[in-house]
C-alpha cells in the first residue's frame, strides 16, 4: 500500500473600495493510493472465535487503486453598510471525483484451514458536483435601551451525484487463507455488466438568529431555520425521490455570568439532518430528526489562562441509520426511530505553569433505544483524552509533547474490543524564524486494536510508528 497527496491552496483579496472587499480562493486535493483496501478484516471464524491477524495483513490485490480528486472554488463580496452592519455573499463550487478499480473479500474463514473467503472485484467510478449560495446581513441594533446582535440570511445548494460500478464474471472465486495472500488476482475484465446511481439533491433555507442582552449578565440566543428539501435520481435503474417542505428548525439558549470567572448556560436545539444513506429498495433515509438538550458551567481561572467547562446533554433522535446488512459489496440501512443519547462532559484546558500547555477531557455517553436497551454497542461509553506540551526552560526553541486517548470496551453483535490506550509523544525545534524540524512517535506502547466495529469487519490501528517533518515559512 502506497498513497501520495498532493494540496495546493490559494486565495486573492481586493479592496473593491473603502467598504466592499473581494475574495476568491481555490484548493484542490489530489490523493492516489495503490493497492488500497476496499472492505476490512473478518472479524470471527467460522466456529464463532475471534479473528487475530497481523496488523500488516490486507485484503488488496495488488493491481488495486483508488484516486480521488476534489476541486474546490469560491468567491465572497463583503459590504460595510455601516453603523456596525456588514452584507456577504458567497459563491462556492466543488466537484469531487473518484475512480478506482477495487477488490473486496467477503465471506467466513475457517480456524483452521482459512478457507471460506471469496472475490468481488469491481471498477467503481463517482462525481459529486456542489453549488452553494449563501447571503448574509449581520450587525448590532438598539432596543430598549440596550444593544443586540442579529443575523438573517438566505442558502441555496444543488449536488448532482452519479456513480457507476463494473462488475466481473470472476466474483465468488475461492480464496487462499489471507495468512498466504499476496495480491496475486487476474485483474477484472468487467464483463458481468453496469450499475449505478444518479441524484439530485436540491436545499433551499433562510434564517435568523439573534443575542439578545436582557442584562448586563444574562443574554439569550435565539434562532430559526425553514428549510425545503428536494431529492430525486435512480438508484441501480429504480427512479427515487423525496421531498420535505416548509421544515422549522428552532433553537435557543441562555448565557448567564455568575461572576467575572464563571457562566452558565442551557440551549435547546431541534434536529433536521439530511443522509443520503439507502435502504434496501434503494430509497434514501428520510432525514434525522429530534432535539437536543444541553446545560453547563464554563469558567475562565488564573488571569484567563485556565479554561474549565462541565455540560451534560441530552440528545432524541428518529430516523437515525443503521447497518441493515449487505447486497453484494453494497451496505444497506435502516431507519431506527427512539435513539436517546445522554451523558457529560468535562475539560480543563491552558497554560497551567509558564511554558506548560496542557489539556485533560472525559466524555460519559450513554446510548438507548425506544425500549430504554443499550443501542450503538459500537460507540464507547467512556472516554478520556489528555495532552501536554512543554518549552524548555532556557532553551525556548524546544518543545516537547505527549497525549492520551482511552476508551473502554465496545462491541458489535459478532466481536468485541477490549478497552485500550495508546500514548504518542511528540518533539519540535524553531531553527530559525523560518526553518523548524518536528518528529512524532504514535502508538508508543504499540498497542494492537481495531478502530472501529461499526462494520461486521474491521481495521487494525497502525502499530508504534514514527515520522519527522521539516517546515519553512515566511
Amino acid at each position: 500500500y502506497s498513497r501520495e497527496k498532493n494540496v495546493f491552496h490559494g486565495v486573492l483579496e481586493a479592496d473593491l473600495g473603502d467598504k466592499t472587499l473581494f475574495t476568491i480562493g481555490h484548493t484542490l486535493q489530489k490523493s492516489d493510493a495503490n493497492s488500497p483496501m476496499w472492505g476490512a478484516l473478518p472479524l470471527n471464524y467460522s466456529d464463532g472465535s475471534k479473528t487475530d491477524y497481523s496488523r500488516s495483513t490486507s485484503t488488496s490485490a495488488d493491481w488495486a487503486y483508488w484516486d480521488v480528486q476534489e476541486n474546490r472554488t469560491f468567491a465572497e463580496l463583503a459590504h460595510d453598510l455601516g453603523n456596525g452592519w456588514q452584507a456577504k455573499a458567497v459563491l462556492t463550487h466543488v466537484k469531487k471525483e473518484g475512480d478506482g478499480s477495487l477488490f473486496y473479500v467477503y465471506g467466513t474463514p475457517d480456524r483452521t484451514t482459512g478457507l471460506g473467503l471469496f472475490s468481488y472485484p469491481s471498477e467503481y467510478k463517482d462525481k459529486n458536483t456542489q453549488l452553494i449560495a449563501d447571503l448574509q446581513l449581520s450587525g448590532a441594533f438598539a432596543l430598549a435601551g440596550r444593544e443586540h446582535d442579529a443575523v438573517l440570511g438566505a442558502s441555496w445548494s444543488r449536488s448532482e451525484l452519479e456513480d457507476i460500478s463494473w462488475y466481473d464474471s470472476s466474483t465468488g472465486t475461492a480464496l487462499p487463507p489471507l495468512e498466504e495472500w499476496d495480491g496475486n488476482y487476474p485483474q477484472p475484465r468487467n464483463d458481468a455488466g453496469t450499475a449505478g446511481s444518479d441524484f439530485t439533491d436540491r436545499m433551499k433555507s433562510v434564517y435568523g438568529a439573534a443575542r439578545w442582552s436582557l442584562t448586563d449578565d444574562l443574554s439569550l440566543i435565539t434562532g430559526t431555520r425553514v428549510v425545503d428539501l428536494k431529492s430525486d435520481g435512480t438508484n441501480y435503474g429504480l427512479a427515487k425521490s423525496s421531498k420535505n417542505s416548509g421544515k422549522v428548525v428552532p433553537y435557543a439558549g441562555l448565557v448567564y455570568d455568575l461572576t467575572e470567572q464563571y457562566s452558565v448556560y442551557a440551549s435547546y436545539t431541534e434536529i433536521f439532518d439530511p443522509q443520503t444513506k439507502t435502504d434496501i429498495t434503494g430509497s434514501r433515509l428520510a432525514p434525522v430528526e429530534g432535539v437536543n438538550y444541553e446545560a453547563g458551567i464554563k469558567g475562565e481561572l488564573f488571569d484567563d489562562r485556565v479554561n474549565v467547562s462541565l455540560a451534560v446533554f441530552r440528545t432524541e433522535q428518529d430516523n437515525v441509520a443503521e447497518v441493515a446488512g449487505m447486497v453484494g459489496s453494497t451496505t444497506i440501512y435502516r431507519a431506527v426511530e427512539g435513539i436517546t443519547s445522554e451523558g457529560y462532559e468535562l475539560e480543563v484546558s491552558g497554560e497551567l505553569l509558564p511554558g506548560l500547555q496542557a489539556m485533560a477531557g472525559y466524555t460519559f455517553v450513554d446510548i438507548t433505544d425506544a425500549e430504554d436497551k443499550h443501542a450503538v454497542t459500537y460507540s464507547p461509553k467512556h472516554m478520556f483524552k489528555a495532552s501536554t506540551t512543554y518549552r524548555i526552560p532556557g532553551l525556548e526553541q524546544l518543545k516537547v509533547g505527549a497525549s492520551l486517548n482511552w476508551q473502554d470496551k465496545v462491541y458489535n453483535g459478532i466481536a468485541e474490543q477490549d478497552a485500550y490506550a495508546v500514548v504518542n509523544l511528540m518533539a519540535s525545534y524553531d531553527i530559525d524564524p523560518n526553518w523548524s524540524v518536528s518528529a512524532n512517535l504514535n502508538n508508543v506502547t504499540d498497542e494492537k486494536y481495531l478502530t472501529s466495529l461499526y462494520w461486521s469487519q474491521a481495521y487494525y490501528a497502525a502499530p508504534r510508528n514514527a515520522s519527522m517533518s521539516v517546515s519553512w515559512k515566511y
